[in-house]
């Protein structure tokens, strides 16, 4: 298991080459590289040297060691952007074919593309299930071309109203296992967003949706932790999720995927030069505590 690092928040401060070094001595061993900014214009992933890009990532990620284990797709178009018909087909559909042509040449596992979650969720469950069977299988001849999965992430919307958090798209253990058991492709996995479990009223922990998923569902992870209030991203232990509970449920179902952070980067917008290392260590031990529960309650299967 892959101990991954979300590369983005040292990239935002230092060139690719040094953010892994760091990464590496702090001792992460795989780098989660996002596509998230591919949904600017001007992002350099949408431009036309966007393979020789690619190509120059995957090459310095091999000459470290250091592999790209997973990416994730652009998302935040907006929803008016994602329910406008001519926008999608002409903009977004090939940034997500491109992403996933991109992540291929990276050599990640699993590309981590949301669901469409576009409209109010409360009343919407079978037109959204519908909508993203369709979305996915037009995605996965894609993904076996690239020759990487896709991975479904569990989501949350805010009421608009209230605003407060609701349930949305694969919240429950019970839509989850039907998403990926409907589309019933090996080209399609569960990244099970923990701390987006602890966020909206439903019955299941992240433990027990660990074990709802199971060994063959679940195929990638974000891990952060929050409030139960906020999605926070910040690191395991800052918040209140039981990471002892967790941890037993990923070892239960004997889980082999990689164990890929997805917390903020605040740790490194305002620190001086001579913490960084010191930060992303202390990030690093905490992650390979964690793994080392897993390994400790692991039951092969």
């Amino acid at each position: 298991m892959e101990l991954s690092i979300n590369i983005g928040n040292l990239l935002s401060r230092y060139d690719l080459e040094t953010s892994i070094d760091l990464a590496k001595q702090a001792g992460f061993t795989a780098m989660d590289y996002s596509l998230m900014d591919m949904v600017k214009d001007d992002a350099p992933f949408n431009g036309d040297n966007y393979l020789e890009l690619a190509h120059a990532v995957r090459a310095l990620a091999d000459a470290k060691g250091f592999p790209v284990n997973q990416t994730h797709a652009p998302f935040s178009f907006g929803s008016k952007l994602w329910g406008d018909p001519d926008y999608y087909q002409n903009v977004i559909l090939p940034r997500m074919i491109r992403s996933i042509e991109i992540s291929g040449i990276l050599g990640a596992k699993v590309i981590v593309i949301h669901p469409l979650h576009h409209i109010t969720y409360h009343g919407n469950e079978e037109t959204l299930f519908r909508m993203n069977m369709d979305y996915y299988r037009s995605l996965i001849p894609y993904a076996a071309k690239a020759g990487v999965k896709i991975g479904v992430e569990n989501m949350f919307q805010s009421d608009p109203l209230r605003k407060y958090i609701v349930a949305d798209t694969c919240s429950t253990a019970e839509e989850f296992v039907r998403y990926i058991d409907e589309l019933n492709s090996e080209h399609i996995t569960a990244c099970l967003d923990i701390g987006h479990v602890a966020l909206p009223l439903t019955d299941a922990t992240a433990a027990d949706v660990i074990r709802a998923l199971g060994h063959h569902r679940l195929g990638a992870l974000h891990v952060h932790d929050n409030d139960y209030t906020r999605d926070l991203h910040i690191l395991p232990y800052l918040g209140k999720l039981n990471w002892a509970e967790i941890c037993a449920a990923l070892g239960e179902i004997d889980y082999q995927g990689d164990f890929t952070y997805e917390v903020n980067g605040q740790l490194f917008l305002n620190c001086d030069e001579e913490f960084v290392p010191l930060g992303v260590g202390f990030m690093g031990t905490v992650g390979k505590h964690l793994c080392s529960m897993v390994e400790a309650n692991r039951k092969t299967l």
